[in-house]
C-alpha cells in the first residue's frame, strides 16, 4: 500500500504511463507524451522519471510486483514449510493457472508488445527489459530450486529461462492477435511448464 503523496503521485504517473503503453501504438512514445496523458509538465515528470527507460522500468517493476503478490497470494507463506520447502505438483500447476490468466487480459499483453517494440528502437529501454526478465528468471529459478533442490544455479537457470519463454511465447501466439488459446492448448502449456519444473 502506497503512504506517502510522493508514492501516490508516482502511483498515479504510472497509470497514467500504463494507458499511453496499452492505448496506442507507442514506439516513438516520448516522455511528453507519457507527461501531457498524466497531465503534468514534463520536468514534473523527470522529477520521478528522468527519463523514458526509468519511466518504464518503474512500469515493468510494477508490473512484475503485482504478478509475484498474485502468486504469493495462491501459495501462502513457504518459509513456514521448514528448510526445504518443496511445492507439489497441484500447486505449480495453480501458479502457472495464475499466470496465463494474468495473459488472458488484452491490455497486460499490449503493455509488454508495446514496451517491446519500443526496446527495439532504444538500447536503454532494451536494457530495461534485458534486467526486467533477468529478474522474472530469476524469480522463476527460485522456485525450481524449491521443487528440485538437488539442481545447480545455473540448471535451475535454464529451467527457468525455457518456462519464461514457453509462458511469455504463449502471451502472444494464444492472444486474440495470434491463434487463439483453446481449453486444450492452455491445459498442454500449464503440463509443459509444471513437467520442466518438476522434471521427469
Amino acid at each position: 500500500m502506497i503512504s506517502t503523496k510522493g508514492g501516490q503521485r508516482q502511483a498515479e504517473l504510472l497509470d497514467a504511463a500504463e494507458r499511453v503503453l496499452t492505448t496506442r501504438g507507442n514506439a516513438d512514445a516520448s516522455l511528453r507524451d507519457f507527461a501531457a496523458a498524466a497531465g503534468v509538465r514534463i520536468g514534473h515528470l523527470q522529477h520521478y522519471f528522468p527519463t523514458r527507460a526509468d519511466l518504464i522500468r518503474a512500469v515493468l517493476e510494477r508490473a512484475l510486483q503485482r504478478s509475484l503478490e498474485r502468486l504469493s497470494s495462491a501459495l501462502g507463506p513457504i518459509e513456514e514449510r521448514g528448510e526445504q520447502p518443496a511445492l507439489t505438483r497441484s500447486e505449480t500447476t495453480s501458479l502457472f493457472e495464475i499466470l496465463l490468466a494474468e495473459q488472458d487480459d488484452p491490455s497486460c499483453v499490449r503493455l509488454f508488445v508495446e514496451v517491446w517494440a519500443i526496446a527495439m528502437s532504444d538500447e536503454s529501454t532494451a536494457a530495461v527489459v534485458r534486467d526486467f526478465y533477468t529478474g522474472y528468471v530469476g524469480h522463476v529459478a527460485d522456485l525450481v530450486a524449491c521443487v528440485r533442490p538437488d539442481l545447480d544455479r545455473s540448471r535451475s537457470l535454464a529451467v527457468a529461462a525455457t518456462v519464461v519463454s514457453l509462458v511469455e511465447g504463449a502471451a502472444i501466439v494464444h492472444s486474440t492477435v495470434g491463434v487463439g488459446r483453446s481449453a486444450e492448448a492452455r491445459s498442454e502449456i500449464i503440463r509443459a511448464a509444471v513437467g520442466l519444473v518438476h522434471g521427469p
